[in-house]
Protein backbone atom coordinates (compact mmCIF):
# COMPACT_ATOMS: atom_id res chain seq x y z
CA UNK A 1 0.00 0.00 0.00
CA UNK A 2 1.36 3.25 -0.83
CA UNK A 3 1.61 6.43 1.41
CA UNK A 4 -1.00 8.28 -0.50
CA UNK A 5 -3.37 5.39 0.07
CA UNK A 6 -2.68 5.27 3.81
CA UNK A 7 -3.04 8.92 4.39
CA UNK A 8 -6.07 9.31 2.45
CA UNK A 9 -7.75 5.97 4.31
CA UNK A 10 -6.57 7.61 7.54
CA UNK A 11 -8.38 10.76 6.83
CA UNK A 12 -11.56 9.26 5.19
CA UNK A 13 -11.53 6.98 8.58
CA UNK A 14 -11.54 9.71 10.78
CA UNK A 15 -13.67 11.67 8.64
CA UNK A 16 -16.16 9.01 8.81
CA UNK A 17 -15.98 8.76 12.47
CA UNK A 18 -16.49 12.78 13.06
CA UNK A 19 -19.26 12.92 10.41
CA UNK A 20 -20.82 10.00 11.50
CA UNK A 21 -20.96 11.30 15.24
CA UNK A 22 -22.43 14.57 14.14
CA UNK A 23 -24.76 13.19 12.30
CA UNK A 24 -26.02 11.11 14.85
CA UNK A 25 -26.30 13.98 17.23
CA UNK A 26 -28.21 16.36 15.22
CA UNK A 27 -29.91 13.09 14.64
CA UNK A 28 -30.48 12.98 18.46
CA UNK A 29 -31.39 16.54 18.92
CA UNK A 30 -34.20 16.68 16.39
CA UNK A 31 -35.72 13.56 17.94
CA UNK A 32 -34.57 12.68 21.33
CA UNK A 33 -33.31 15.53 23.11
CA UNK A 34 -35.31 18.05 25.17
CA UNK A 35 -35.55 20.57 22.62
CA UNK A 36 -36.98 18.17 19.93
CA UNK A 37 -40.54 19.27 20.71
CA UNK A 38 -39.86 22.59 19.94
CA UNK A 39 -37.83 22.12 17.10
CA UNK A 40 -41.34 19.92 15.35
CA UNK A 41 -43.02 23.45 15.91
CA UNK A 42 -40.14 25.16 13.12
CA UNK A 43 -41.43 24.01 9.84
CA UNK A 44 -42.38 27.62 8.72
CA UNK A 45 -38.53 28.35 8.52
CA UNK A 46 -37.28 24.92 6.37
CA UNK A 47 -37.56 25.67 3.25
CA UNK A 48 -35.60 29.27 3.56
CA UNK A 49 -32.81 27.84 5.96
CA UNK A 50 -32.09 24.95 3.97
CA UNK A 51 -31.29 26.78 0.49
CA UNK A 52 -29.06 28.93 2.92
CA UNK A 53 -27.18 26.20 4.38
CA UNK A 54 -26.65 24.74 1.15
CA UNK A 55 -25.33 27.92 -0.90
CA UNK A 56 -23.20 28.41 2.13
CA UNK A 57 -21.64 24.73 1.86
CA UNK A 58 -21.67 25.14 -1.83
CA UNK A 59 -20.08 28.56 -2.15
CA UNK A 60 -17.07 27.18 0.71
CA UNK A 61 -16.19 24.06 -1.47
CA UNK A 62 -15.97 25.66 -4.60
CA UNK A 63 -14.07 28.73 -3.44
CA UNK A 64 -11.20 25.94 -1.42
CA UNK A 65 -11.31 23.77 -4.91
CA UNK A 66 -11.09 26.86 -6.96
CA UNK A 67 -7.66 27.36 -4.46
CA UNK A 68 -6.32 24.29 -4.51
CA UNK A 69 -6.63 24.38 -8.46
CA UNK A 70 -5.16 28.10 -8.60
CA UNK A 71 -1.95 26.63 -6.17
CA UNK A 72 -1.56 23.71 -8.77
CA UNK A 73 -1.33 25.67 -11.84
CA UNK A 74 1.08 28.63 -9.66
CA UNK A 75 3.44 25.30 -9.15
CA UNK A 76 3.60 24.59 -12.56
CA UNK A 77 4.24 27.89 -12.92
CA UNK A 78 7.24 28.56 -10.73
CA UNK A 79 8.42 25.18 -11.41
CA UNK A 80 9.21 26.38 -15.78
CA UNK A 81 10.30 29.52 -14.75
CA UNK A 82 12.97 28.06 -12.26
CA UNK A 83 14.29 25.68 -14.73
CA UNK A 84 14.07 28.53 -17.42
CA UNK A 85 16.50 30.45 -15.44
CA UNK A 86 18.80 27.35 -14.90
CA UNK A 87 19.23 26.72 -18.60
CA UNK A 88 19.49 30.14 -19.08
CA UNK A 89 22.81 29.95 -16.48
CA UNK A 90 23.74 26.89 -18.57
CA UNK A 91 24.06 28.62 -21.70
CA UNK A 92 25.21 31.73 -20.79
CA UNK A 93 28.29 29.43 -18.81
CA UNK A 94 28.95 28.37 -22.68
CA UNK A 95 30.54 31.66 -23.70
CA UNK A 96 32.75 31.75 -20.05
CA UNK A 97 35.99 30.53 -19.97
CA UNK A 98 36.62 26.86 -19.41
CA UNK A 99 37.27 27.12 -15.14
CA UNK A 100 34.25 29.22 -14.97
CA UNK A 101 32.01 26.86 -17.05
CA UNK A 102 32.82 23.95 -15.36
CA UNK A 103 32.63 25.68 -12.05
CA UNK A 104 28.83 26.83 -13.05
CA UNK A 105 28.44 23.47 -14.40
CA UNK A 106 29.29 21.51 -11.08
CA UNK A 107 27.25 23.90 -8.53
CA UNK A 108 23.96 23.72 -10.67
CA UNK A 109 24.19 20.37 -11.21
CA UNK A 110 24.54 20.01 -6.98
CA UNK A 111 21.78 22.10 -6.85
CA UNK A 112 19.18 20.10 -9.12
CA UNK A 113 20.36 16.77 -7.80
CA UNK A 114 19.84 18.43 -4.54
CA UNK A 115 16.12 19.70 -5.64
CA UNK A 116 15.26 16.33 -7.33
CA UNK A 117 16.54 13.70 -5.02
CA UNK A 118 16.08 15.39 -1.64
CA UNK A 119 13.89 18.75 -2.05
CA UNK A 120 11.05 17.42 -3.68
CA UNK A 121 10.18 14.09 -1.92
CA UNK A 122 9.95 16.14 1.38
CA UNK A 123 7.65 18.58 -0.62
CA UNK A 124 5.92 15.43 -1.70
CA UNK A 125 5.36 14.21 2.11
CA UNK A 126 4.86 17.41 3.55
CA UNK A 127 7.94 17.16 5.78
CA UNK A 128 8.53 20.54 6.66
CA UNK A 129 11.62 20.15 9.05
CA UNK A 130 13.55 19.09 5.49
CA UNK A 131 12.09 22.70 4.45
CA UNK A 132 15.50 23.84 3.89
CA UNK A 133 17.13 20.38 3.36
CA UNK A 134 18.60 21.95 -0.39
CA UNK A 135 19.97 25.33 1.37
CA UNK A 136 23.64 24.24 1.27
CA UNK A 137 23.55 23.48 -2.11
CA UNK A 138 21.71 26.49 -3.38
CA UNK A 139 24.44 29.41 -1.01
CA UNK A 140 27.17 27.60 -2.96
CA UNK A 141 25.71 27.74 -6.11
CA UNK A 142 24.67 31.52 -5.47
CA UNK A 143 28.22 31.91 -3.91
CA UNK A 144 29.97 30.68 -7.06
CA UNK A 145 27.68 32.66 -9.68
CA UNK A 146 28.60 35.75 -7.88
CA UNK A 147 32.20 34.92 -7.85
CA UNK A 148 32.37 34.47 -11.44
CA UNK A 149 29.74 37.57 -12.03
CA UNK A 150 31.75 40.16 -9.86
CA UNK A 151 35.74 38.75 -11.34
CA UNK A 152 37.91 42.01 -12.77
CA UNK A 153 37.02 42.60 -16.47
CA UNK A 154 33.98 40.71 -16.38
CA UNK A 155 31.83 41.94 -19.22
CA UNK A 156 28.53 43.75 -18.28
CA UNK A 157 26.10 42.52 -19.91
CA UNK A 158 27.86 38.82 -18.64
CA UNK A 159 27.36 40.69 -15.01
CA UNK A 160 23.68 41.36 -15.77
CA UNK A 161 22.45 37.85 -17.26
CA UNK A 162 24.53 36.41 -14.09
CA UNK A 163 22.52 38.08 -11.82
CA UNK A 164 19.40 38.47 -13.09
CA UNK A 165 18.97 34.11 -13.41
CA UNK A 166 20.16 33.83 -10.28
CA UNK A 167 17.88 36.31 -8.55
CA UNK A 168 14.89 34.11 -10.33
CA UNK A 169 15.99 31.12 -8.83
CA UNK A 170 15.92 32.47 -5.80
CA UNK A 171 12.47 33.94 -5.93
CA UNK A 172 10.75 30.85 -7.60
CA UNK A 173 12.41 28.65 -4.88
CA UNK A 174 10.98 30.54 -2.05
CA UNK A 175 7.92 30.82 -4.13
CA UNK A 176 8.06 26.74 -4.39
CA UNK A 177 8.53 26.66 -0.79
CA UNK A 178 5.81 28.53 0.74
CA UNK A 179 3.20 27.13 -2.30
CA UNK A 180 4.76 23.57 -0.23
CA UNK A 181 4.22 24.24 3.41
CA UNK A 182 2.86 27.65 4.19
CA UNK A 183 -0.70 27.14 2.14
CA UNK A 184 -1.76 23.83 2.81
CA UNK A 185 -2.35 23.52 6.34
CA UNK A 186 -6.07 22.00 6.43
CA UNK A 187 -6.34 23.80 10.44
CA UNK A 188 -7.33 27.07 8.21
CA UNK A 189 -10.30 25.39 6.51
CA UNK A 190 -12.00 25.49 9.81
CA UNK A 191 -14.86 26.52 7.39
CA UNK A 192 -15.58 23.26 6.34
CA UNK A 193 -16.94 21.46 9.31
CA UNK A 194 -19.07 24.33 10.37
CA UNK A 195 -20.82 24.62 7.28
CA UNK A 196 -21.39 20.90 6.85
CA UNK A 197 -22.97 21.27 10.28
CA UNK A 198 -24.91 24.09 9.11
CA UNK A 199 -26.15 21.80 6.28
CA UNK A 200 -26.48 18.60 8.65
CA UNK A 201 -28.75 19.97 10.90
CA UNK A 202 -31.19 22.02 8.25
CA UNK A 203 -31.25 18.44 6.25
CA UNK A 204 -32.00 16.94 9.52
CA UNK A 205 -35.32 20.02 10.25
CA UNK A 206 -36.36 19.78 6.94
CA UNK A 207 -37.42 15.98 7.22
CA UNK A 208 -38.97 16.32 10.49
CA UNK A 209 -42.02 15.06 10.16
CA UNK A 210 -40.66 11.36 8.52
CA UNK A 211 -38.11 9.87 10.53
CA UNK A 212 -37.38 7.44 7.59
CA UNK A 213 -36.92 10.34 5.53
CA UNK A 214 -34.27 12.10 7.99
CA UNK A 215 -31.70 9.28 8.49
CA UNK A 216 -31.75 8.87 4.54
CA UNK A 217 -31.27 12.75 3.71
CA UNK A 218 -29.09 12.73 6.67
CA UNK A 219 -27.01 9.91 5.44
CA UNK A 220 -26.82 10.96 1.47
CA UNK A 221 -25.92 14.59 3.04
CA UNK A 222 -23.34 13.04 4.80
CA UNK A 223 -21.74 11.24 1.83
CA UNK A 224 -21.72 14.15 -0.27
CA UNK A 225 -19.87 16.22 2.91
CA UNK A 226 -17.09 13.31 3.20
CA UNK A 227 -16.97 12.94 -0.84
CA UNK A 228 -16.14 17.02 -0.77
CA UNK A 229 -13.74 16.91 2.21
CA UNK A 230 -11.85 13.85 0.77
CA UNK A 231 -11.65 15.79 -2.75
CA UNK A 232 -10.36 19.05 -0.97
CA UNK A 233 -8.13 17.05 1.28
CA UNK A 234 -5.99 14.82 -1.96
CA UNK A 235 -5.50 18.31 -3.60
CA UNK A 236 -4.70 20.57 -0.84
CA UNK A 237 -0.96 20.22 -1.87
CA UNK A 238 0.29 20.56 -5.33
CA UNK A 239 3.04 18.64 -4.69
CA UNK A 240 2.08 15.90 -3.39
CA UNK A 241 -1.55 13.51 -2.74
CA UNK A 242 -3.40 13.69 -5.94
CA UNK A 243 -1.62 14.54 -9.54
CA UNK A 244 1.13 16.19 -7.86
CA UNK A 245 3.94 18.40 -9.76
CA UNK A 246 6.58 16.57 -10.58
CA UNK A 247 10.20 18.26 -11.18
CA UNK A 248 10.15 16.73 -15.09
CA UNK A 249 11.74 20.49 -16.15
CA UNK A 250 14.57 20.29 -13.87
CA UNK A 251 15.18 16.97 -14.94
CA UNK A 252 15.55 18.38 -18.25
CA UNK A 253 17.91 20.82 -17.44
CA UNK A 254 20.06 18.17 -15.54
CA UNK A 255 19.98 15.99 -18.59
CA UNK A 256 20.79 19.50 -20.71
CA UNK A 257 23.86 19.76 -18.63
CA UNK A 258 25.31 16.72 -19.13
CA UNK A 259 25.09 17.21 -23.07
CA UNK A 260 27.30 20.34 -22.77
CA UNK A 261 31.40 20.25 -23.05
CA UNK A 262 33.58 22.57 -21.95
CA UNK A 263 34.82 24.30 -23.81
CA UNK A 264 38.82 24.17 -24.76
Amino acid sequence: MTPFTLDVLKFLAASIVMIALVTYAIYWTLNDSPISRWLNDSDAVVPSFLSITAFIFGLTVSTLAGFSFEKHESAISNLITESSAIDSLINISTVLPPQDQAQIKSVVKDYLNAVIEKEWPAMNEKEAKNREIALPEFITLSKTINQIAYQPNQRPSIVSQLEAELTIIRHNRKVRQSIAYDTDNIKKWIVIPISSILLLISVGIVHLGSIKAMKASLSIASLCILTAMTFLYITISPYGMWNPVKPYQLEESLWMLGTINLNK
